[in-house]
């Protein structure tokens, strides 16, 4: 009798309430699926910009951080929805998640400034790993781009690490970007010296240096007539790798050309007068 009693309550309970239970039973399950759908695309976000930044080889650091920190947002967004569908007020979490980003973004000012030019010079590869680049009168190669800076190695073996947004704000030479480089050389000649024959001995310099680019042409002409010198102009085209000895062995058979020729190579000099009257 008392579990007729039970079992009959149980029925008018549910049937009081059927409708408020299925209800929140639908709503639970559209929950689950906005949870389910959340992941999936967080992930698939994430993936696709792991394998962007991947293909456009950027440090994996910052590979790393970038796509995890895609994720984290896309499963706030999605918490955020799943309890609104739950019925849960989301307007105050919205404030408190909102209230919070922007206390920490006034306290990493700076850093999340750093980020931001990470994120552009990522985006717009200005230079990447392995470049020779100069940076705030700094030259050196690109040894990696981190989240917040950039290490450079100097020529004596140097670490700077540069702040990224230092970097975005300043002007940025990149040398190893384009697959050709000009030399471009003063050479100063006395004004005694047969124009001339100068310029067959720059000729012949250059004829003599190794590497240089033959399908352009080299320019040698008379730039400046100077105080104390006569300038001459020597221009010439080489790959990126071979420019810094291309240049030192330039200047070497200038110089011995030069000399050989006796060419007069001016340098500085200084009238001295020594007033030789002096009183008892």
């Amino acid at each position: 009798m008392e579990s007729d009693q039970i079992i009959e309550k149980t029925v008018s309970l549910f049937e009081k309430y059927d409708g408020i239970i299925l209800s929140y039973i639908i709503h639970l399950l559209f929950a689950i699926l906005i949870f389910i759908l959340g992941r999936f695309i967080g992930k698939f976000i994430s993936g696709q910009i792991r394998r962007i930044l991947s293909h456009r080889d950027v440090d994996p650091t910052v590979v790393k951080f970038v796509s995890t920190m895609a994720n984290y947002a896309i499963m706030v967004i999605t918490l955020v929805a799943v309890l609104g569908q739950l019925g849960v007020q989301t307007a105050s979490i919205v404030a408190v998640i909102g209230a919070a980003g922007l206390a920490v973004g006034l306290a990493l000012q700076g850093s999340l400034s750093n980020f931001a030019a990470g994120v552009l010079l990522i985006l717009f590869r200005p230079f990447k790993v392995g470049e020779t680049v100069t940076i705030s009168n700094l030259k050196g190669t690109i040894d990696s781009i981190q989240i917040f800076s950039t290490i450079l190695i100097t020529p004596t073996n140097e670490v700077v690490i540069i702040p990224n947004g230092q970097i975005v704000s300043t002007n940025i030479i990149n040398f190893s970007r384009l697959p050709e480089r000009r030399i471009d050389l003063t050479v100063n000649v006395g004004y005694d010296s047969d124009l001339n024959k100068v310029r067959q001995v720059l000729n012949q310099a250059v004829n003599k240096t190794d590497n240089i680019i033959t399908n352009k042409k080299p320019t040698i002409r008379l730039d400046l007539l100077d105080s104390s010198s006569i300038n001459f102009l020597v221009l010439v085209w080489v790959t990126n790798e071979n420019y810094n000895i291309v240049r030192a062995q330039l200047l070497e058979n200038i110089k011995d050309l030069l000399t050989e020729n006796q060419i007069n190579i001016p340098y500085p000099t200084m009238d001295l007068n020594v007033n030789s009257n002096i009183k008892n």
